[in-house]
């Protein structure tokens, strides 16, 4: 149990208030052990006043204590004083429980150097030191990419001519510093797409470059974060577990360390993933069979509306380039999930392939259409176990490309509906495909069927499968797009590591007005397709920024508070270029190519050795019941089951990349600190490292709930002393009237005016003393007595 300042200080001054109370009663009781019945009247005073100023006269009820024929004004003010002494009893008591510590934050900023820290979880010792190697990039065959060099050589034999090509594959330093420069000139903290970098990687072979090496990825999984929740820090990022995304920053705290922490914040570039889902009215129904070794039964696709309800009407298919403001993702969802209830609805027969058209539906709703899966042979493959999203839609019905093999299924299929007659809503879901200019409006949008976690039907524990357990599985159209944005960040530390690094809040950046706005920019490639080249995109400055370079690079602009990212995905992307959004050979461009891999890998979700799986984390919760708890949450609803893909996406990016920029650093990670720099710059490396921060600093507060005792002991205190001086000076009271009347009740006094008159009365008290204060006089039961003469009996005789 912890105690406050206040509350020992509360219990010191009960203990004294104790020892008041208690001391008085001890020193008299000690006092008349040693007392005779004989003494000088001078020493009956004082004894008198030892004796009748403690409790005991009190306690025993003596003469002094008593209240019958007293005067009402003598009694009023005996009570007065005792209440007066309760009073500052209870506040001597009180009022120091109103005292405690407090850790506040100065009202100034203090500026303060900033060193690395070091990570010490998994994301820390996985990440390797940064290599030296140059940002490289391929733009297509037989094309230079802006600024670069492109060297032909050709050779004729014959009629025959062969061309050999060599790219200088190196990103220019001037199209590198036009995007690090606006970053930089936003906010020094804010990254730019060259503060990216691989988190793992490996040297590769460039047969075609002049340096005839780059750098590659070599993805490994370090950890799995979508449990942790929250946004937490690793190496080189902040990962925004609880919506989505990861911010680029190499981190670094205060230094040295502060006792109480510091708080300060900071402009962090963020890539999130944006999702949309919206229901098929649709689920895949099975029943578990008795024993593992059998597989499910039953399996089938059940109408919950999304045949039987299709609307009649179809929407608008017609495609235009994405663009940078309303992406309308979920109605591009709709659009998917209409086109692929309506072609499974032909596929079985169930109304005609003229969706202008539409003048049946032979489906009521619960009607079931038995379909394959679970066999070695289907590619697709569901549980009550796994979660699963896959880029090509209709895929239940195990389609190929060809009408007789799909015919041959029997499920009759009469109008030879094939794989290919679905991959078209890829491409009314995204927008930009691979023949799309790579440009400012070719944004990226990837659209899937997320399979949700099974449920049971019969209301046993989701958790538990039982034999012959009835399950349902939600499917649920999805479109996902990436962008970026900036994010202000409030940070504390307090403590040594990254453990002590902690994240306070995170909000979008705000702006006070529309000059103070980021100026988003994207190179604009011209006739160059996305299927060849990716843009680069970043950060020029503020909206006022006006210097922009118009060769030999384009480059389109955009003000707005967030950038939609270029790029395409479709379910060709992964075949075609081995999960590489472009021809990837001899390209070292973290920063465009990520958030392509990421998205892929999101609507890509299988369990491991399935179809499509591609080594990464189990992300189905196949292998992790925790995650499929969690899975099963956020499947209840299409709003909800967005999440499963914006938080696969999160942790697959947070594995793949690190940030390289933090306060003073330019390189990410290292188990080796001499691999630590910092970075160049034209100004002074030390200013550029001093942050300001608000140091928390240690306070003695207090609450004013117990000062009320205070109060009104003081407010007691200023009445009396007030009282005192009116009656001061009404002469009523003062030093001389307090004097008669205390000689007047003292007791050697009161014995000595009886026994000598003349000598007693009107002195002093040292002449009183010399005349008759040192003559001894006996107190007894049976009387008074002055050196041998007994007054008491003195006095019978005088009457």
């Amino acid at each position: 149990m912890s105690v406050s300042v206040g509350e020992v200080s509360g219990m010191i001054a009960a203990a004294v208030f104790a020892l008041q109370f208690l001391l008085p009663l001890a020193f008299p009781a000690i006092l008349v052990a040693f007392l005779s019945e004989e003494n000088s009247l001078v020493t009956w005073s004082v004894l008198g006043r030892s004796l009748h100023s403690s409790f005991w006269p009190s306690i025993l009820s003596t003469d002094t204590a008593a209240a019958a024929g007293v005067p009402r004004r003598v009694n009023t003010i005996g009570w007065l004083q005792i209440l007066a002494l309760v009073l500052v009893s209870v506040a001597s008591i009180v009022t120091p429980l109103g005292l405690y510590d407090s850790i506040e934050p100065a009202k100034t900023q203090t500026n303060t150097s900033f060193s690395y820290v070091l990570d010490e979880s998994a994301f820390g010792y996985g990440t390797p030191h940064r290599a030296d190697a140059p940002f490289t990039r391929n733009c297509g065959p037989s094309v230079a990419c802006p600024g670069s060099t492109l060297n032909q050589t050709c050779q004729k034999t014959g009629s025959l001519e062969k061309c050999t090509s060599e790219y200088d594959r190196k990103i220019p330093e001037t199209l590198m510093d036009l995007f690090r420069d606006g970053a930089a000139s936003f906010n020094t903290s804010v990254s730019s797409i060259f503060d990216i970098q691989w988190r793992t990687y490996k040297n590769a072979t460039d047969p075609f470059g002049t340096a005839r090496w780059y750098l590659q990825s070599a993805y490994r999984q370090l950890s799995l974060l979508i449990l942790d929740g929250g946004v937490k820090p690793v190496e080189g990022l902040l990962v925004d577990m609880e919506t989505g995304g990861i911010g680029f920053r190499n981190h670094t705290a205060p230094q040295p360390l502060l006792a109480y922490g510091s708080t300060w914040t900071e402009d962090v570039l963020f890539i999130q993933p944006e999702t949309q889902c919206v229901s098929l009215n649709l689920t895949v129904d099975f029943t578990l069979p008795a024993d593992d070794s059998s597989e499910p039964e039953g399996l089938r696709l059940t109408d919950r509306g999304g045949f039987s309800a299709l609307p009649r009407t179809s929407p608008n298919f017609d495609t235009s380039p994405n663009g940078q403001h309303n992406l309308n993702l979920k109605e591009r969802a709709f659009k998917a999930a209409w086109l692929n209830n309506f072609l499974t609805l032909v596929y079985f027969n169930a109304t005609d392939p003229d969706w202008t058209n539409i003048s049946r539906i032979g489906v009521g709703e619960g009607a079931a259409f038995p379909i394959t899966a679970f066999s070695k042979s289907a590619r697709f493959q569901v549980g009550q176990d796994i979660v699963r999203s896959n880029i090509e839609f209709g895929d239940y019905l195990n389609l190929t490309s060809y009408a007789s093999r799909n015919q041959s299924q029997g499920s009759g299929n009469p109008f030879g509906i094939t794989k290919r007659n679905f991959s078209m809503i890829t491409n009314v879901c995204t927008g930009s495909s691979v023949s799309s200019l790579a440009n400012i409006n070719s944004s990226i949008i990837g659209c899937c069927l997320l399979y949700g976690a099974a449920n049971r039907t019969d209301g046993g524990s989701r958790l538990v499968a039982d034999p012959r357990s009835p399950w349902s599985i939600p499917i649920y159209s999805c479109a996902t797009t990436i962008k970026a944005t900036i994010w202000t960040v409030t940070f504390q530390y307090n403590g040594t590591g990254l453990e002590a690094l902690k994240i306070n809040a995170t909000k979008p950046k705000t702006y006070k007005d529309r000059t103070s706005l980021p100026l988003w920019a994207v190179e604009d490639l011209q006739s160059s397709t996305l299927g060849n080249v990716q843009p680069l995109w970043g950060i020029l400055g503020t909206s006022q920024f006006t210097n922009i370079p118009t060769s030999p690079y384009n480059i389109s602009t955009l003000s707005q508070e967030s950038l939609y990212l270029p790029g395409f995905l479709d379910q060709y992307s992964g075949l075609v270029n081995g999960g590489q959004p472009v021809p990837s050979t001899g390209q070292n461009l973290p920063g465009v190519d990520f958030y392509f891999q990421s998205l892929a890998s999101a609507l890509s979700i299988n369990r491991p050795g399935g179809t499509g799986y591609q080594g990464y984390a189990d992300y189905s919760g196949k292998t992790s019941g925790a995650l499929y708890a969690k899975w099963q949450n956020l499947s209840t609803s299409a709003d909800t089951a967005a999440k499963i893909l914006d938080l696969v996406w999160t942790d697959v990016a947070a594995n793949a990349v690190v940030g390289t920029k933090g306060w003073g650093l330019n390189a990410a990670a290292s188990r080796q600190p001499n691999n630590i720099r910092i970075r160049a710059s034209d100004g002074n490396d030390a200013q550029q490292n001093s942050v300001p921060i608000t140091i928390y600093e240690r306070h003695i507060r207090y609450q004013m709930l117990f000062a009320i005792p205070a109060f009104v002991t003081l407010a007691a205190t200023v009445a009396v002393f007030l009282g005192v001086s009116v009656l001061a000076v009404m002469g009523r009271t003062g030093p001389g009237r307090i004097r008669k009347f205390l000689e007047a009740t003292s007791a050697g006094r009161i014995i000595g005016a009886f026994l000598w008159i003349n000598k007693s009365t009107g002195k002093g008290t040292r002449e009183w003393i010399e005349a008759v204060g040192t003559r001894g006089v006996r107190i007894t039961n049976e009387g008074i007595s002055a050196e041998g003469e007994n007054l008491m009996n003195e006095t019978e005789e005088a009457d």
